[in-house]
């Protein structure tokens, strides 16, 4: 019997000779290796500003954040582990009893604990706390504080106020700040949210601005468009001789900011660059000018010339005095430079004979002079339509001149003498002009000028010469005529009084009489009046 038991009990703590194979297959089963999982850097630029490195424990932090791709592999590796720690856990809670095997128990403690230690030290380096800033419901970006996100609005105000001129800010309402847990590598640098906000205002907009003399023309955003417009406006002035181009006045493309409602169509530019503004052109005068010739070389009448010039006496010019010739200006003149190619004329010589019969100063063409010709080859300078300069570079003769042959009078010359050029009889107003006129209910012809002033104002001669006339003419009252021996006759009309008498030798600007309301008149006033070889002409026409 004994022998029996305790072969019983051997019998039954000895295991089967099948047992030692299914617990191998069952472990196996439980503890197989998985595969690995590929490793994914998370998407998003990493921002490499932290505010809190200052701090100990942030900069232990950011030395977590450089180590990263270690550490995400360390964390899968944790993760498998635990996964296979469960598995084992579970198979020998089936095979042995769980209050024989302690240590194993605080094993799986100590790595649980471990592995959320791992997984908030983790997420403290991959997120923090960060503020969105959002513009009229959009977001525009997130930055570390608030205090930056404010910061830059700030920034974003003052600069177009800069622009602009004149303080500008944004509505409170427009915007706003949300603080909360974010990505770091989803954090941007304040001066990207500076220009995402911008963008989203748009109040200014970056381009190119036209400038002439300073003062702002026009505005486009197409880089090169401005260059290509001066271009077009002085292509009308160039040719295949043109050597140089250019603007009179100064002018400058500044590539800057500029408010929206500065911008505009290039069309506009084109044609306020071709059109003129308020301000004075003048001319200066030199010798030999006289007050007809400038006035017709400007486009204008004597009378309109001393309009712009009141004052002046037209009889009286000075050597330097400066006219008032317009009182508009061009935007912009087009100077150009450029080679001419043309025969010009060769001025002839005088040869002068003295003649004993003629008065001092007059002369008599004996034998006519010829200008030769030349090729000739000229750089010359324009200033919109008017020439400014002439310089010849070189010339060939194609014919020679013929020197001209002239009698020159050695006679002492009197005073009376006619000078061949007239002066303005009397100052006043043009009341009636030459010409066909309406008067007393009908149309007449009005064969001179009427230069109203008061009663008695001087009446002078236009210029030397003897009186041929000198008395009361019917319509014309009391009458002054002057023969100025080279078939010129004046006629001065409507006189108060007369101070010469027929016979009488007068010189220019002698006085012959007082301004009256003789004869057929309707005021005090001078009737002038120019006869050449007995017809009538207009005097304005011969007047300074």
């Amino acid at each position: 019997m004994v022998q029996k038991n305790a072969k019983k009990r051997v019998d039954k703590k000895a295991p089967s000779k099948e047992a030692p194979a299914k617990a191998a297959a069952i472990k196996a089963k439980h503890i197989a290796p998985q595969p690995a999982r590929a490793f994914r850097a998370p998407v998003g630029r990493i921002n490499r500003r932290f505010p809190e490195s200052n701090s100990a424990s942030r900069q232990f932090q950011l030395l977590l954040a450089g180590s990263m791709p270690l550490l995400r592999q360390k964390v899968h590796g944790a993760a498998y582990q635990v996964r296979s720690f469960f598995s084992t856990l579970a198979l020998k809670i089936k095979t042995r009893q769980a209050g024989n095997d302690h240590r194993f128990i605080q094993s799986a403690v100590f790595i649980a604990a471990s592995l959320l230690l791992t997984i908030f030290a983790a997420n403290r380096v991959l997120y923090t706390t960060a503020t969105t800033l959002s513009f009229e419901g959009r977001e525009l970006g997130t930055v570390a504080s608030e205090a930056e996100a404010q910061a830059a609005v700030k920034n974003v105000e003052s600069s177009i106020s800069q622009k602009l001129g004149s303080r500008y800010s944004l509505s409170p309402e427009s915007l706003s700040y949300t603080t909360g847990v974010a990505y770091r590598g989803a954090l941007v640098e304040e001066a990207d949210l500076e220009e995402a906000l911008s963008q989203s205002l748009r109040v200014v907009e970056h381009g190119y601005a036209l400038y002439v003399n300073g003062d702002f023309i026009g505005a486009t955003q197409t880089e090169g468009a401005l260059d290509e417009l001066m271009a077009q406006v002085a292509t009308p002035y160039r040719n295949e001789n043109t050597v140089s181009i250019d603007f009179v006045e100064e002018w400058e493309i500044r590539e800057c900011d500029l408010p929206l409602e500065d911008f505009t169509n290039l069309a506009d530019v084109a044609l306020l660059l071709n059109s003129v503004k308020a301000g004075e052109q003048t001319y200066t005068v030199e010798a030999g000018d006289c007050w007809s010739v400038i006035a017709e070389d400007h486009n204008m009448t004597s009378q309109d010339l001393l309009r712009m010039n009141p004052g002046y006496d037209i009889d009286k010019l000075q050597i330097g005095d400066v006219l008032v010739t317009s009182q508009q200006v061009p935007y912009l003149t087009v100077r150009a430079t450029q080679m001419e190619y043309y025969v010009a004329d060769i001025p002839y010589e005088i040869e002068y004979v003295d003649d004993n019969t003629m008065w001092e100063g007059d002369t008599r063409i004996i034998t006519k002079g010829a200008y030769g010709t030349a090729d000739t080859v000229a750089r010359v300078t324009y200033e919109g339509v008017d020439e400014v300069e002439r310089v010849i570079e070189s010339q060939t003769t194609i014919t020679e001149p013929v020197t001209e042959v002239q009698a020159r009078g050695t006679l002492e010359r009197p005073s009376w003498a006619p000078t061949g050029s007239f002066r303005w009889p009397t100052s006043g107003s043009i009341t009636s002009k030459y010409g066909y006129r309406n008067i007393f209910g009908g149309s007449s012809f009005h064969g001179g000028i009427d230069i109203a002033n008061s009663y008695g104002t001087d009446i002078v001669a236009a210029d030397g010469g003897v009186v041929c006339y000198a008395g009361w003419m019917s319509g014309y009252g009391y009458l002054v005529q002057i023969d100025h021996q080279n078939g010129y006759v004046t006629y001065y009309g409507h006189n108060s009084s007369l101070l010469v008498s027929v016979g009488d030798k007068v010189f220019k600007g002698q006085h012959i009489a007082e301004m009256g309301s003789t004869g057929r008149s309707t005021g005090n006033h001078c009737h002038f009046e120019v006869r050449v070889n007995g017809e009538r002409t207009n005097p304005i026409n011969l007047l300074p």
